[in-house]
């Protein structure tokens, strides 16, 4: 490329980053660049990291280039134009730089670690977990910073749709989701466009995959059964592949793009915890309706997927847990770091068919991590229920999702 074709297109994209600031995202101020250090901030595809990193440029004093390498203009760049790009940011006066989708070109990280050595604030995003730590891990080893963005959370959600919390709004945030474009627009297209670019350009064309079909099957299907447990050897005929381990490889390229996660069930040990099955959650409840065609009855999967992304975003150690026979169920178990739990239900709604299933996996869980109290999350249900001098605190998902 030319110097001039670079700096064009960076001085365009930093002019216009006003335009782009979009709502301000609860992630922000949790949002720092130290000296000394790059900071990555990575999430799934469209779920606002470029906004994110907008507004806390222009909250700066001091002048942020933003340098998006999805832009076309920037698609024949290559490892050697990074000395063209170094001259342009001199010539800028920039003291930060933001470097946008850049896990795509070679020898970014080396690029990245000149600039801090120069004493340049970086900003890096990504959407492929495995590329960006692999080169952190190689070239800027305890020189960065990790932040993960999701898509709106619930309180975003009210916030840009102008709702007020109760049991209607959740179940359209159920159904729309947290992709700000999907809730800007209200266009299914949006979410499918999404997905087909997760599976065709973050996997099929990265991994160097002959045939879309399988991963994209794959993915359609754990969409589809957010909340279940799945076994790759069983998932073999569906999606037609020959082997289980062919499978667990889509299941970490899925991974690894922020489309779904894995969740374990709990175990003493990592190599016990190897031998159960685990559970499957999607990044967006919004994505699965798009995608699922099981929509209509999977509202309590979808309610469960809502926590387990409240629990994520929370950190700590987080699980499933079941008892030995395996008759009694928690959906999910945290782990905190000073080693005390916290144990977690999640049910569409309470009635005589299910209580005693909820009541039996809470009150089981409660009794193997020594826990006076549970939380049991419903579509709109309140209630307190003692059991054996256990308390189940029975909340309402708008409000425990904006606790």
């Amino acid at each position: 490329m030319k110097a001039s074709e670079i700096k064009f297109a960076v001085e365009e994209q930093t002019a216009s980053r006003r335009e782009r600031i979009g709502m301000i995202r609860d992630a922000l101020p949790d949002l720092v660049c130290e000296d000394g250090f790059a900071t990555i901030v990575t999430g799934v595809r469209r779920s606002g990291k470029s906004t994110l990193l907008n507004q806390w440029a222009e909250k700066r004093k001091d002048f942020a280039a933003s340098v998006h390498f999805d832009d076309l203009r920037l698609s024949a760049f290559s490892t050697s134009d990074f000395a063209l790009l170094d001259s342009v940011l001199r010539d800028m006066g920039a003291k930060t730089v933001i470097l946008d989708e850049v896990q795509d070109v070679p020898g970014w990280e080396r690029f990245v670690a000149g600039c801090i050595d120069m004493g340049r604030k970086v900003l890096v995003t990504g959407s492929n977990a495995k590329m960006l730590s692999r080169e952190f891990g190689t070239k800027l080893t305890g020189r960065h910073l990790n932040v993960e963005l999701y898509p709106f959370s619930y309180a975003e959600f009210l916030r840009y749709a102008k709702k007020k919390p109760s049991g209607r709004s959740l179940e359209e945030y159920l159904s729309c989701g947290g992709f700000p474009a999907y809730v800007r627009t209200r266009r299914r297209e949006v979410l499918e466009a999404l997905f087909n670019d997760i599976i065709y350009r973050d996997i099929v064309v990265r991994y160097h995959l002959r045939d879309s079909g399988p991963v994209r099957a794959l993915a359609a299907y754990l969409l589809g059964h957010a909340g279940s447990r799945v076994s790759p050897s069983r998932l073999k005929e569906p999606i037609r592949v020959n082997s289980p381990s062919t499978v667990l490889e889509y299941f970490s390229y899925l991974e690894e793009t922020y489309l779904l996660r894995r969740l374990p069930r709990f175990a003493d040990s990592p190599k016990a915890a190897m031998s159960y099955p685990k559970k499957v959650y999607a990044c967006d409840t919004g994505l699965v309706s798009a995608i699922s065609p099981n929509d209509a009855a999977n509202m309590g999967h979808k309610l469960e997927n809502l926590v387990f992304l409240k629990l994520l975003g929370n950190g700590g150690r987080l699980s499933y847990f079941a008892d030995d026979a395996g008759l009694s169920e928690c959906d999910f178990v945290v782990e905190r770091r000073d080693g005390s739990f916290e144990a977690v239900q999640a049910t569409w709604e309470l009635s005589s068919e299910n209580e005693d299933r909820e009541f039996g996996g809470a009150v089981c869980a409660m009794k193997r991590f020594g826990l006076k109290e549970c939380i049991l999350v419903t579509r709109s249900q309140s209630d307190i229920v003692n059991i054996d001098g256990r308390t189940i605190k029975v909340v309402p998902a708008h409000e425990y999702l904006l606790a």
